[in-house]
């Protein structure tokens, strides 16, 4: 008499429930419908065994569901039979394709060093050519992710093309692509959220948060800054988030609340430890905080405070031999050294900080023309109708020649 076992069906459900997967995590992650799931697990449908070891190695069941598929009846009846029904070297077969993977671990390692230089290459390299490079090997991970995988590949492969796709959401906003970045912005955070992965949720809404506020959509950063927050209150992510929801203060002229939020963005800047690589895009370091104060200082109006900040920004953008190693901010810092000189009343010293602010090669088109516009409020308050003002009228107007068309 043969040895009464689960079914297949019970089995995968069993498995999956062990797993932590719903019907519908365990359908995406095998390239399944849910309905197929329910079906199997109600014995009504039995896959073909290369699929069988595909759903072991997701549920981590070390053969045991493939061994419950063997024991089963060929007829999709569900009944027990004798296990001796079936050939020997059957299971030796289909463990072999459990474990089999386009992968490994050595290539997962690879792709996240290479990711993570690309996103070190975000302050300083071209645009465009990073843009490329990021998209090609996003292209890569996509391949790698129709193929054959372990469950913790897929899900490190996933979590690697979440921090591309944020990556090339900001390469577009910089180069004037605004509807691109927002579309990459939200497969971003649908890549997170299928991923578990709180940090790049959070950074999602970051963009949101930087969209708006170059938008002029100020009342909407601190609904985006509280959701990012929420998404990875433990990650540094909300240092940066503490500083767009400033910034967005500022602009609005809440001096009060701008101090506010800067002591405690401050504050949580301090429970976290210096970074191995802080040039990464997504990584919060001290020497960021330099360049959010200034920025928030210079909107209230405390122009010698920005100045301060500002020359600091550009004190730890240079490198050694003289080049920049940041040089968005840097322009950022010339920005606001513009306007400082501007207030008192040097309007060359604010044409020639200008210009070097606009001739960087490596810039943020989007924030660039947000300043710009700012610095031009600025001169029209304070020399309104004033030859004088010229020599910075022409650099803003040489400048907004080199803007794409919209």
């Amino acid at each position: 008499m043969g040895v009464q076992v689960e079914t297949f069906g019970e089995a995968l459900r069993r498995l999956r429930l062990a797993a932590g997967f719903s019907q519908a995590d365990l359908a995406r992650a095998a390239a399944w419908s849910q309905s197929q799931v329910s079906r199997a697990e109600g014995n009504r449908f039995t896959p073909d065994e290369s699929t069988i070891a595909r759903l072991d190695q997701l549920v981590r069941a070390d053969g045991a569901l493939v061994a419950a598929h063997l024991m089963s009846t060929s007829n999709g009846s569900g009944a027990p039979v004798n296990a001796t029904d079936k050939t020997p070297w059957a299971i030796s077969d289909i463990m072999r394709q459990i474990h089999r993977t386009d992968v490994g671990g050595e290539t997962i390692d690879q792709l996240t060093a290479i990711t993570e230089e690309l996103c070190c290459e975000y302050a300083w390299r071209n645009a465009e050519d990073l843009r490329r490079d990021a998209q090609a090997q996003l292209e890569y991970v996509g391949r790698l992710l129709s193929g054959p995988s372990t469950l913790r590949e897929h899900r490190d492969l996933m979590v690697i093309a979440g921090w591309l796709t944020l990556l090339i959401g900001c390469v577009d906003y910089d180069l004037g692509l605004p509807r691109h970045a927002e579309s990459a912005r939200i497969a971003a955070s649908q890549l997170g959220r299928e991923s578990g992965h709180g940090e790049i949720v959070a950074w999602s809404f970051e963009m949101s948060a930087w969209f708006a506020l170059t938008q002029d959509r100020y009342r909407s950063v601190s609904e985006y800054t509280e959701a990012g927050s929420k998404a990875a209150p433990n990650s540094s992510v909300v240092v940066q988030l503490a500083a767009q929801a400033a910034k967005a203060q500022a602009r609005m002229g809440n001096k009060a609340e701008v101090s506010r939020i800067l002591d405690e963005g401050h504050r949580l800047l301090g429970e976290h430890e210096n970074p191995s690589r802080p040039e990464n895009h997504f990584v919060i370091d001290p020497a960021k905080w330099d360049f959010y104060a200034m920025d928030c200082y210079r909107l209230v109006g405390e122009h010698g405070r920005a100045s301060e900040h500002a020359h600091e920004v550009l004190r730890l953008s240079r490198k050694p031999d003289g080049s920049e190693r940041s040089p968005m901010r840097a322009s950022e810092a010339r920005l606001t050294l513009a306007v400082a000189a501007l207030e008192s009343g040097d309007v060359e010293g604010a044409a020639a900080w200008a210009r070097q602010a606009f001739s960087a090669e490596r810039k943020s088109v989007t924030h660039l023309s947000m300043l710009a516009d700012e610095l031009t409020e600025r001169l029209h308050h304070v020399m309104a109708g004033d030859p004088g003002a010229r020599p910075l009228e022409d650099e803003l107007a040489a400048f907004r020649a080199t803007l794409p068309s919209r």
